[in-house]
């Protein structure tokens, strides 16, 4: 490609890694010889056993809070139904307000957030990765 007036050469980032030309490793090497490949990261089976089972366990709690979430909001659309027919706000107040608190229950004691926090870092040390930094 030509860039500015000046002409950019491809492939410059593998012949930076491997110090050589690739058309030199390409010529030098052996019939049949594998070209040089990335390390592939170790991998802890144990702990990616234990991230499969967290895996799990975060399905499981999703499947849980969105069940919990839809009971909540069938109350609020109900809620909604019987204001659009003319319902008196003051003689459903009380299922408004449970309607309300269910929903704010329910999120607040959802775990799948923290479940998928968790699991993310179980990962990254199943592959070797190690502790990356949180951001907050």
């Amino acid at each position: 490609m030509i860039d500015g007036g000046t002409r950019k050469r491809r492939g410059g980032k593998s012949r930076q890694r491997t110090k050589r030309r690739t058309t030199t490793l390409l010529r030098d090497a052996l019939p049949n010889t594998p070209l040089p490949r990335h390390r592939q990261p170790t991998i802890d089976h144990e702990k990616m056993d234990a991230y499969l089972a967290a895996a799990a366990k975060l399905v499981d709690a999703l499947e849980h809070d969105g069940a919990e979430l839809r009971k909540s909001r069938l109350k609020l659309d109900e809620i909604v139904y019987l204001l659009k027919t003319g319902t008196d706000p003051a003689s459903i107040q009380h299922d408004i307000e449970s309607a309300i608190e269910q929903t704010r229950r329910t999120l607040r004691t959802s775990q799948s957030v923290g479940d998928l926090k968790k699991l993310k870092t179980i990962a990254s040390e199943a592959l070797g990765l190690g502790a990356e930094p949180q951001s907050t």
